[in-house]
Order: structure tokens, then sequence, then C-alpha cells
């Protein structure tokens, strides 16, 4: 009897063993089909929400530039805009995900700044600086996108080379010009040896300014190389001459209206960095200006708060 009762013990113990592993067996396959179905679900998921990325629209800026500023700006022969700000520009928001720019032509930077106060553009690139005053009203991004050497033009006879050179002197601005600022500052740190301003209500042209010079209606203009060799190769004015060096150079920014979401600036900036990381920005200026100013002048930057 205990031989049999042994046996019949060890058979019921191999019998629940065996249901035992079955039970388990199936929890098992039922646990591996739900996480299964949890893991299809999550992919699903995934690609619904890469797919409405794809396929959602891009969020269009509105970017304002002056439209005869040349070479950084100006309408070309076919009624397009063209320049290094239309370059720098467009090859930013190529670098961000999910946008796309409209650029905008105004007349002079007053026009561009009402529009940009009234919120009819997001953004203005037009050589400006990221001064303490404009900090107060607008958005900047981290990044410079350009820097903008300027020389003294006046006649030969004269040789101007240096600010202090044409203390006394006037030179004319719009009020909103980076150039004011910069001039503002060397007034505040030069006592004594004040540069005359003059407010215009918009900007005048280049080849208006050299012919005034020219023709002794005025004495000086602060203005970019690239500016005056474009306009000597069309008037060819013999008297006059640049300052052998760049009196100022100026780190400039794309200026943005408060409405713009910290986010994309953030976005923008990374854009341009990489812009600068890779010489896209010194191309870009060389394309344009006929020179690397980045590379040439990043030493020179004379910082206006």
């Amino acid at each position: 009897m205990k031989g049999k009762q042994s046996a019949l013990i060890i058979t019921v113990l191999a019998a629940a063993l065996w249901l035992s592993g079955c039970s388990t067996g199936k929890l098992a396959d039922t646990k591996t089909a739900a996480q299964t179905d949890v893991k299809n679900e999550a992919a699903s998921e995934v690609k619904t929400e890469a797919e409405a990325n794809t396929n959602a629209e891009p969020i269009v800026l509105r970017c304002g530039v002056k439209q005869a500023h040349l070479p950084f700006s100006y309408t070309d022969d076919k009624g397009n805009l063209i320049g290094l700000e239309e370059d720098v520009v467009t090859e930013a928001f190529n670098r961000i995900d999910g946008y796309e720019v409209e650029i905008v032509g105004f007349d002079a930077s007053p026009a561009l700044f009402a529009a940009l106060q009234a919120g009819s553009i997001d953004f203005g690139s037009g050589q400006y600086v990221a001064s303490a005053a404009r900090k107060e009203t607008y958005k900047f991004p981290a990044q410079y996108y350009a820097l903008s050497p300027m020389y003294l033009a006046g006649r030969k006879e004269d040789n101007l080379q240096t600010l202090s050179d044409i203390a006394g002197e006037t030179l004319e601005f719009a009020s909103t010009s980076y150039e004011k600022e910069i001039i503002d500052t060397y007034n505040a740190a030069n006592p004594g040896k004040e540069i005359n301003i003059v407010d215009t209500s918009g900007d005048t042209t280049a080849a208006d300014n050299l012919q005034q010079i020219a023709t002794n209606q005025r004495n000086v203009l602060l203005i970019y190389k690239s500016s005056y060799d474009t306009v000597q190769k069309d008037l060819n004015l013999e008297n006059l001459t640049l300052s052998d060096e760049p009196v100022i150079v100026e780190d400039v920014y794309q200026v943005f209206n408060q409405s713009v979401p910290d986010e994309f600036i953030d976005k923008f900036d990374e854009a341009l960095k990489s812009m600068f990381a890779d010489g896209t920005l010194g191309k870009i200026a060389e394309k344009w200006t006929g020179e690397n100013t980045i590379d040439q002048y990043k030493d020179l930057v004379i910082p206006v708060e």
C-alpha cells in the first residue's frame, strides 16, 4: 500500500505540475499578446503624429527689407528682391523645419519699423544694431548675421581718416538708423569733439549723397565701401575718396516684433550660429560685398549700448 500511495502522490503531483505549466503558458501567451497590442498601438500613434507633422501647413513669417539698399537688399530689373539680406534670411529658414518666410520690400527704414511696430511684418533685416534702446521695444537673436564696416567718404583734398577729423561736421541719419546710434555713442565718449546729427525723415540714396559731396553741398558721408564702389562704377566722381580704413565696424541683427515666440527666435538663432560656424555667413558677405567681412572685421566690432 505504501508503494501504491507513493505512486499515487507522484502521479497527482505530476498532473498538478503539468496543469500549472499549461496555465503559466497561457498567461505568458496572453501577456505577450497584450504587450504586442500596446506596442502596435504606440507605433500607430507615433506614425499618425509624424504624418500629421509632415502634412501640416508651414508657419509663414513676414520679413521686411529695404528695397533700394545696394548691395544688401534691392529690386532687380525683373522686380525681384535680392541681396545679402534675402540670402541670409532664406538660408536660415531652410535650416528650420515647419517655417517659411515671405520677404516684403520697403522704401526706407522708417516705413519698415512702422510696419514692424504695427505687426504687419514679423521681423526686419536691414543692417540693424541691437542697441539697448531697441531692445526695450524689439527682440533680437544672440548671433549677428553680418559685420558692417563703414568708411568716411569725402573730397580727396580733405583726407578724412578718423571720426575725430569730422568733429563739428554734420551727418544726416534717420532716427531709427544704427549709424545714429553709433555716432551718439561716439559723441558721449568724446566731449568737445562731437559730430552734429540731423534727423532725416527717410533714407536718401548713396548716389545723391556722394554727388552732394562732389559739388561741395556737403563735406562728408559715413558709408559702406560696397555701396561707395557700386555708386562710383556708375558716376565715377573723381574728386572723392574713402578713408583708408573703416572708422566703424558694427555687428548687425534681424529685429523681431515682440509677438514672435521666443521658441522660434531660438531656432532662428541656432540656424545663424550654424551658418557662422560652417562659413556660410562669410560666403554670403563675400558674394554681395566683395569681401568676407565676417572673418576680416570680427576683431574690430564696436559695441553700442
